[in-house]
């Protein structure tokens, strides 16, 4: 069973109090990777939320790292918010709504334009996952997924509407989609070099990124480049072979 170590943090303009936990990743049992990064621990996200808006007074404050003086262990004696009052911004993300609604948060994030080239590459790569979401279980449309006992039919069902219905959004949507990527790849091309510890996992990103984009051949060309074998780059290998062009379950 996950676990949670608890924090509480102060918004910097009015001192409301938040709620917030951090997973303990020895107590995690299953973790789920895609081939766009992200990564579920649980069914949580494993990255912590950098930016956190106030859900008394809408301030947005941008949190590097989640330890003191930003963050304290110790339970306020006033009243704070919980941890699902401003996690994803109140957003339920796991419905095509609570999605696009993510969506519109990370626009806003950028359309404000006070951040730095670190800040907007997370804002961008959130967005790029928001999307994603939208697909991102394709897989279990599969009847094996009934018929394997993964889950029961009404839930398989219930599963499958919903994943039609994202689909059909993320077509709506998928020229933004495509524009946000491309401004992802030229910000990943300005900030990190081969000198960068962060280089490699983010010249995979890169390559993902051009077969979601559709340019299987500038893809199959950077990973003709790559020297490293892994489970992960054969099964992009493949994709780009098969001209697949959506996220897929790597592991988990």
């Amino acid at each position: 069973m996950i676990k949670f170590d608890t924090f509480y943090i102060q918004c910097p303009r009015c001192k409301s109090w938040m709620e917030g936990h951090l997973i303990i990743s020895s107590m995690v049992n299953h973790s789920v990777l895609y081939s766009d990064g992200k990564i579920l621990n649980d069914g949580y996200i494993t990255e912590n939320q950098k930016m956190i808006i106030c859900p008394a007074c809408s301030h947005w404050s941008w949190v590097e790292k989640y330890e003191a003086p930003y963050i304290s262990k110790t339970r306020p004696q006033e009243t704070y918010y919980t941890w699902n009052s401003w996690r994803f911004y109140g957003a339920h993300f796991v419905s095509n709504k609570g999605r696009m609604a993510l969506v519109k948060h990370y626009k806003n994030f950028l359309n404000n334009g006070n951040y730095n080239i670190e800040q907007e590459i997370y804002f961008r790569r959130l967005m790029w996952w928001a999307f994603n979401d939208l697909v991102r279980n394709r897989h279990q449309l599969n009847i094996d997924c009934y018929t394997s006992k993964e889950m029961s039919f009404k839930v398989w069902y219930r599963n499958r509407k919903k994943i039609k219905e994202g689909m059909a959004v993320f077509k709506k949507c998928h020229d933004y989609f495509k524009e946000n990527l491309r401004i992802l790849i030229d910000l990943y091309k300005l900030r990190y070099t081969p000198d960068d510890e962060e280089y490699e996992s983010v010249n995979l990103d890169i390559i993902e990124i051009y077969r979601q984009l559709g340019e299987f051949e500038k893809a199959k060309e950077l990973l003709s480049q790559t020297t490293r074998r892994t489970h992960f780059i054969s099964m992009i290998e493949r994709k780009v072979e098969e001209r697949d062009d959506l996220v897929f379950l790597v592991s988990g």
